[in-house]
């Protein structure tokens, strides 16, 4: 993975510099940066971690899609504006899963598949 495509990953997904050095990359901010302008190399883990993030994605996108046929009334996900707003709805996830729900309620949206609320 190259500087660039870490940085399109995280942007991706929503996260913030500071979130990803600290829940992915289990750095500091100065170091994620380092790897996104290229002047370190990407550790595999993180490398893997994104990679992993984006397959998760995939999947629930998919499994949402498939779903979409069989529900009754209209089609709606919740976009949670705070970490707080979702920890109240889903007490056992992390930030990163709260970054990649709004990263996937927001391709929905976009593809016309769902309404927010």
């Amino acid at each position: 993975m190259t500087n660039l495509e870490l940085q399109a990953y995280r942007r991706f997904f929503m996260l913030k510099v500071s979130e990803a050095s600290e829940y992915i990359g289990k750095t500091d901010v100065n170091t994620w940066h380092d790897w996104e302008n290229g002047t370190k190399p990407i550790p595999e883990f993180v490398v893997t971690a994104m990679q992993d993030l984006k397959k998760l994605r995939i999947e629930k996108i998919n499994i949402i899609i498939n779903s979409i046929n069989d529900r009754v009334g209209s089609n709606t996900i919740r976009y949670f504006m705070t970490y707080e707003e979702f920890k109240k709805v889903n007490i056992n996830l992390d930030i990163i899963q709260w970054r990649l729900h709004q990263s996937i309620a927001t391709e929905l949206y976009f593809r016309g598949l769902e309404k927010l609320c």
